[in-house]
Order: C-alpha cells, then sequence, then structure tokens
C-alpha cells in the first residue's frame, strides 16, 4: 500500500505536467518540441590570467670574418682607335633678317590734297647711321578759304666710337597758310593774305661713353636756327646745353647747364628793329634712390637779359615717391617752376596765323603737383595726376576784328589741372590709350585764357589683324572754350576785347592700311568724318570730311 501511494505521488507531477505540454501545444502550435527559452541577466566573468614567471634569454649571435683570396690573370687587350670626322654645328642664315632702311609713300584725297614721303636710311651699321627724309602736303581747301603747303626735308648721321657717340641733323620746313579768318562779305582779305614761314634747324651733340656705372656721363649738345617770315621778321637762335651726370655714386647727382642767344630783326614798313635776349641755366639735382622710395632735389635758375636790364630767376625744385605696392602702385608729388622764352618759333608752331607780337618770357611760377601711377594688369597702365601753378605772361589768342591775323595777347593766370590716362597693349596685336585732362583757369589782366580748352579727351586704338590690316583710330574731343575779338575803341582808341564762346567738337578719324606683301601696302584714312568744321580759333573753321588714299612701298 506504501509503494502505491509513492508511486501515485511520484507519477503525479510527471503527469501534470505532460497533460499541460499537451494543452499548450493544441493552443500554439508554433513552439517546437523540446525546446525551452530561458531568459535572465547575463554578467560576464572573465577568468584571472596564467603568466608564465619566465623572462627570454635570446642567444648573442657571433661573428666571424671570412678570409678572400684571388688572383687576377696577366692578359693584354689591345684597342684598335676609330676615328670619325664630326660635322661642325651650322647657325642658320636667318640670325640677323636683313633690314629695309627705305620708304616710300603717295596718296591723294579731295580737296586737291595731295601728300608724299621718301625715307632712306641705311642699314644694320656698328660704326655709322644716316638718313634722309622727305615730306609734302597740301590742299586747296574751298574759294578763298585755307589753302596750305608744307615741305620738309631732314638728315641726321651718328658715329658710334668705342668712348663716344657724336653726330648731326639738319632740318629745313616751309609752312604756307593763308589768312581766312572773315568771309570776304564781311571783312575784305589783305591783297596778299599769304604767311609763308621758313625754318632751318641745325644740331650736333657729342655723349661719352660709361665704362663703368660709377663713371661721370656727360652730354654737349649746340643747336642753331633760322626762323623767318618775308616782310616780316628773321629770327636767329643758338643754344648749347651740357649735362653731366653720376647716378651710381654714393649721393647720386646731376647737373644742367644752357646758354642761349635769342635775336631778333622786325621788319616795318622798311624799318628794322633788333631784339635781343640771353638766358644763361644751371640746374643741379640731388637723388636719394632705394627700393621702396626716391627722392630727388635739386632747383631751376635762369639769368635773363634783354634792352630792359637783366634779372635773376630762382625756382626750387623736388619730387619724392613711394611704391605702395613694388612695380604695381606709385605715389608720387613734388614742386617746380621755370621760365620759359617765347620766341617767334614757338608761337607760331602752335598758331601759324599770328601776324605781329611782342616777345615775352612766361614764367612758370611755384607748381606743385602729385599723382598715382601704376598697373593694373600685366598689360594695363594708369595715371593719376594733379597740379597747381601760378604762370605769370599766359600765351593766348584773340582775333583782330579789322584783318584775319590772330594776335597774342599775354595775361596772368592760375591753372589747376586733373589728369587720368588708361594704356592697354597686348602683344602688336592691340595698343588702346584713353587720355583725359581739365584745366581750370582763374585770370588777371585778361576776361578768358582764350583759345585755351578747359577738357581735353583723346582716344588712340591700334588693331593688327593677322598682320594684313593695320586700323587705326584717333578720336578727339575738346570742351567749350572762350574766344576773343579785338577792336580799337572808336571813343579813346584803346583796344578792347570781346568775349566768344567756341562750341565743343569731337574729331574722329580712321585709318586702314592694307599689307599685299611684305613690300607694298595700300593705305586710306578718313579724317573729320563727322564733318565738323570747328574753330580751333576764333572764325578760324577747319577743314570739313577729307579723304586720302594711297600706298606705301618698302625697299
Amino acid at each position: 500500500m506504501k509503494k502505491l501511494v509513492l508511486t501515485y505521488l511520484l507519477g503525479l507531477p510527471i503527469v501534470l505536467l505532460f497533460s499541460n505540454k499537451l494543452m499548450a501545444q493544441g493552443r500554439d502550435s508554433l513552439i517546437k518540441d523540446n525546446q525551452i527559452d530561458v531568459i535572465k541577466n547575463f554578467k560576464p566573468v572573465l577568468s584571472d590570467a596564467i603568466k608564465i614567471p619566465v623572462n627570454p634569454n635570446p642567444e648573442t649571435p657571433s661573428f666571424e670574418k671570412q678570409v678572400f683570396t684571388y688572383s687576377v690573370p696577366e692578359q693584354t687587350y689591345t684597342a684598335s682607335p676609330t676615328l670619325y670626322t664630326i660635322k661642325p654645328l651650322s647657325l642658320g642664315t636667318m640670325l640677323l633678317p636683313k633690314l629695309k632702311g627705305n620708304y616710300i609713300k603717295a596718296g591723294f584725297g579731295n580737296y586737291l590734297m595731295p601728300i608724299g614721303e621718301i625715307y632712306l636710311n641705311t642699314v644694320r651699321n656698328k660704326d655709322l647711321q644716316a638718313g634722309f627724309f622727305y615730306k609734302h602736303h597740301s590742299a586747296n581747301g574751298d574759294v578763298n578759304y585755307n589753302n596750305f603747303s608744307q615741305n620738309t626735308v631732314y638728315g641726321y648721321a651718328k658715329k658710334f666710337t668705342g668712348k663716344a657717340t657724336y653726330g648731326t641733323d639738319w632740318y629745313y620746313h616751309r609752312n604756307v597758310v593763308n589768312l581766312y579768318g572773315k568771309p570776304n562779305d564781311i571783312v575784305k582779305l589783305p591783297a596778299d593774305p599769304t604767311l609763308a614761314y621758313n625754318l632751318i634747324d641745325g644740331k650736333t651733340f657729342y655723349q661719352n661713353h660709361a665704362k663703368d656705372s660709377k663713371d661721370l656721363v656727360h652730354k654737349v649738345e649746340a643747336n642753331y636756327y633760322h626762323f623767318s617770315r618775308s616782310k616780316a621778321f628773321n629770327e636767329n637762335d643758338f643754344h648749347a646745353k651740357a649735362r653731366i651726370a653720376q647716378l651710381n655714386a654714393s649721393i647720386p647727382f646731376e647737373l644742367g647747364t644752357a646758354f642761349r642767344l635769342n635775336n631778333n630783326k622786325l621788319l616795318f614798313g622798311g624799318n628794322e628793329l633788333n631784339y635781343q635776349r640771353i638766358f644763361f641755366d644751371i640746374n643741379p639735382q640731388l637723388f636719394m634712390i632705394d627700393k621702396d622710395f626716391y627722392l630727388q632735389g635739386g632747383f631751376n635758375s635762369t639769368i635773363s637779359s634783354d634792352s630792359a636790364g637783366g634779372k635773376f630767376h630762382f625756382f626750387p625744385k623736388a619730387e619724392g615717391g613711394y611704391n605702395i605696392i613694388p612695380n604695381k602702385l606709385v605715389v608720387y608729388a613734388g614742386l617746380t617752376g621755370g621760365l620759359n622764352p617765347n620766341t617767334f618759333r614757338s608761337v607760331n608752331s602752335l598758331n601759324p596765323f599770328v601776324s605781329q607780337f611782342d616777345l615775352k618770357n612766361t614764367i612758370h611760377k611755384i607748381e606743385v603737383y602729385g599723382g598715382l601711377k601704376g598697373e593694373i594688369g600685366p598689360q594695363t597702365s594708369f595715371y593719376i595726376n594733379s597740379s597747381s601753378v601760378s604762370i605769370e605772361n599766359l600765351v593766348t589768342y584773340v582775333t583782330d576784328s579789322a584783318s584775319a591775323n590772330q594776335e597774342v595777347v599775354y595775361g596772368d593766370a592760375k591753372r589747376t589741372t586733373l589728369g587720368l590716362g588708361v594704356q592697354h597693349m597686348t602683344g602688336d596685336k592691340l595698343r588702346v590709350g584713353l587720355h583725359a585732362q581739365f584745366n581750370s583757369y582763374t585770370t588777371s589782366k585778361i576776361e578768358k585764357a582764350f583759345s585755351l580748352p578747359t577738357l581735353e579727351t583723346r582716344l588712340n586704338l591700334a588693331y593688327n589683324m593677322s598682320d594684313k590690316f593695320l586700323v587705326k583710330l584717333d578720336i578727339f574731343y575738346w570742351g567749350e572754350r572762350f574766344g576773343g575779338i579785338s577792336s580799337n575803341n572808336p571813343t579813346d582808341g584803346l583796344r578792347t576785347t570781346k568775349v566768344v564762346k567756341l562750341d565743343p567738337f569731337v574729331d574722329l578719324n580712321l585709318g586702314v592700311d592694307y599689307r599685299y606683301s611684305k613690300n607694298l601696302s595700300a593705305f586710306i584714312m578718313l579724317n573729320n568724318i563727322a564733318n565738323g568744321r570747328y574753330q580751333r580759333f576764333a572764325n578760324y573753321p577747319v577743314y570739313g570730311f577729307n579723304l586720302i588714299g594711297g600706298f606705301t612701298f618698302t625697299f
């Protein structure tokens, strides 16, 4: 009975467990047989490391020097020489291209305008250089309008030696213009309105060659010219100049000196009046040059003498500059002054319609200036400058109402200028330049700065198209100016000047060269394309549109 009870007690849990399992399998068929999932927290335990208490004991290597023995057998080797000729290195025949120093140009245009030029020059020579030049340019304008004729002859020669260079050049120029300042229906032109100027100019010079950068460099020049207009005046001028410089000494310096003798003979109805002036200049300078800045200082001095007596003029001179960006941007400022003698040649070269005038010296008193200059890029440069100066005996031009000629009127003025410019160059293909200058005048003794512009602007462009076409474009613009018409006051006989405004103008010029071959080319020039007959001087309109075409030949 006890065994039966124990058996029952032991088998009951098994039966219950088995019955529960069958019931669970009936409820969830996904539970696999004989698989029990136990979920509990896992705590890893590392066993203690067993260290080997033994230190390594590597063996010490041993080295033995090996002894080698060898022997070289006795044997003679005989080499037979091989001889061959080395070919010389040829430098070719195009190291120095052949120069063509001769040039001929011939053309013709409207207004019956012929033009001709000829250049004759020596070719490459290390001892001598010489050349000759002739040019003719003339035109017949409107009836009694503006006929002119220009002829120029020029020749030069230079001699080169191991120690120096010396040479001479001579120049002849004849310029013929007509007085046309008033139409015939207003003022009758003179019986002979022709003004014919003749100039003979000769110069010689000598300049040494410094063997070392610290040697003295000196140059001596002598110049003489004869300038005349028939039945009006004769001017003889002799000018000698010398320059000595040493720019690599401990104190770089430069000394310039000059002597000038100007003699004039004025003709009045068969009477002759002589007028002579003498000028002596001494202009020294000292320099201080560093990689970031430069300084220079000195003075300009002139002793002048004429029939009224002698006078000494002294003007300090100084300039300094600093490289804000090396080789890219420089700022500079300075002051200067000087005496400029006015001559018949200097005045008539600017205005050939001037007949009679007094000779006075223009004096630039202390002039203060400054500016910036530098590079925008490797091929583009620029500048900005400004100046202010007081001028004594400023030269201005007015028109005589009783005749057609121009007159010189001297006055005192203070001039302030502002200049701007940009220059760009792309090799030989393209060159562009734009320049502008603003001028402001405050005058005394005269009403206005007659015939002098307040704004000057010019644009220059040259473009080389595949070495076949060369195009040149020039545009000039002048702003408003003031002209003067002078006359005698009928009441007291004194000269009075009426102020007139001269309109702004644009002068557009275009030139095209076609290079047919290396020796022959054709050209065409279009001048004053806008056909504006603006007045450079009061009552003196310029030519309208004109065209010139022709050929050039080099040989």
